[in-house]
């Protein structure tokens, strides 16, 4: 290698090196220069308002009035005159079964009765002649009785006379007997005729409820039949008052004894993102709900669930049943002081100025405690607080500050980094609630539960 090569290279790892370390020297310079001018910092006021504790449960949307219809005869389907998500009026016609096999069993049945009431009145004509002559027999037993104590006739004669009476009165009590089975049967059938018209009655199935067809599980021709204990029995259709809808919602056992009726809810439908309805708690459910055969294990464990129906204000939107929804339930306001959450931060007390770290505002001897930096005229000054309720947005502050101060809320580096006396470099300042209408309580929630 030349020699005028060697020194070109030595120049040029000679220029970086200076490079370098004058880069190093106006980065620091450039640091110190916004060091100087203060820490990066977001601000934010602190407001009195008021925050939502809520619990929250999800569900799925179905309406309060549902009817499922069934067959309560097997046969069929003749005719079905209307379709899935028709409209519907009570005691319209939705099904028609094929009723001409028990129309038959009416028939015979009927014919049937008919033969036993005729040979009833025959019956009871007949028992009249034995009647009569029963009562003529007595009548000559007793002019025999009194003939043979005079000694005008022989014990034959009153003895015939006594026999006859007998033999009389046990084709009466005979033929009784004949008009009691036949009343007896005459009733069974009259019965059974009763039986057969309501199963034919059966055979027409009408609208129950206002409301419109949800499901249609069966087509004409396809036989549909009864349910039983161990089989269930052929839904034909549903039929569901969609105006008046409501969400089932599943409250987790911990937060079950919160919920009470009558307390309102925000609901928010997957189907309809972006939108909140409203609705007010109907019913809590006494009952845990079953989980089958881990509900015993689950109950130990806590981890049941509750029914709970809150009411669906849709506001005139169609909403369909079965669609997924989340409800929050607000099952208590708080009010007092908000700072944002974010502003919060924690320090080992330990760390702490002495004057900061024996604030009374500490409660007992936590080792870890909750500060916030207020901005003082652009220095921030360590501030301890009290919290109370708090929300993913803001906390309440039971004690340490008071409305209209201003906190720093970011960003995170500058956060970390403060102790307190540091020069804050303001980038903005965003009033909590800001965009709310000028005039209004804001407000937040806290979930609880999931």
């Amino acid at each position: 290698m030349s020699k005028f090569k060697k020194y070109g290279l030595i120049a040029i790892s000679v220029a970086i090196v200076i490079a370098i370390l004058s880069g190093r020297e106006i980065f620091t310079a450039f640091m110190g220069w916004r060091a100087l001018d203060g820490l990066e910092s977001r601000s934010a006021a602190v407001r009195e308002g008021s925050l939502n504790e809520s619990v929250s449960a999800p569900g799925f949307v179905e309406p309060v009035s549902k009817v499922d219809i069934s067959a309560q005869i097997s046969a069929r389907v003749m005719a079905l005159p209307l379709r899935e998500g028709d409209v519907v009026h009570k005691g319209d016609l939705v099904v028609q079964l094929d009723d001409r096999n028990l129309k038959a069993v009416l028939a015979s049945t009927t014919a049937r009765r008919d033969g036993e009431r005729a040979r009833l009145e025959a019956e009871r004509a007949r028992i009249e002649g034995p009647k009569q002559s029963l009562e003529n027999a007595k009548r000559n037993l007793e002019r025999q009785r009194k003939l043979f104590e005079t000694g005008d006739v022989a014990r034959q004669a009153l003895e015939d006379a006594m026999v006859k009476v007998q033999e009389i009165e046990a084709a009466v009590v005979g033929s009784q007997k004949n008009i009691g089975a036949l009343e007896s049967s005459l009733a069974a059938s009259e019965a059974e005729i009763e039986r057969v018209r309501e199963e034919v009655s059966y055979a027409t199935i009408r609208a129950p409820i206002d409301g419109t067809i949800t499901r249609l599980n069966a087509e004409v021709g396809e036989l549909v039949v009864v349910g039983t204990m161990n089989n269930a029995g052929t839904v034909i259709m549903t039929i569901a008052n969609l105006a008046r809808m409501r969400v089932r919602a599943q409250v987790a056992e911990a937060d079950i004894a919160k919920v009470l009726e009558g307390q309102p809810a925000e609901i928010f439908i997957n189907a309809f993102s972006g939108r909140t309805f409203h609705g007010v708690v109907e019913e809590v459910a006494l009952q845990r709900t079953s989980s089958g055969q881990g509900s015993a294990a689950s109950a130990t464990q806590g981890s049941g669930t509750f029914k709970v129906d809150v009411s669906l204000d849709a506001d005139g939107t169609r909403i369909f049943s079965g669609l997924a929804a989340n409800v929050d339930i607000a099952i208590k306001e708080h009010r007092g002081i908000l700072v944002p959450t974010q502003a919060i931060v924690e320090r080992k007390r330990d760390d702490l100025p002495t004057a900061l770290a024996e604030s009374t505002v500490f409660q007992g001897v936590q080792r870890v405690v909750a500060i916030v930096f207020r901005d003082e005229d652009g220095v921030a000054v360590a501030t301890p607080v009290r919290l109370g309720s708090s929300s993913l947005t803001e906390t309440i502050v039971e004690m340490g500050l008071s409305a209209g101060q201003s906190v720093v809320v970011g960003p995170y580096k500058t956060l970390e980094q403060l102790k307190g006396g540091e020069k804050l470099r303001k980038e903005t300042i965003v009033p909590a609630g800001a965009g709310k209408t000028a005039g209004k309580t804001s407000s937040v929630s806290v979930k609880v539960g999931a």
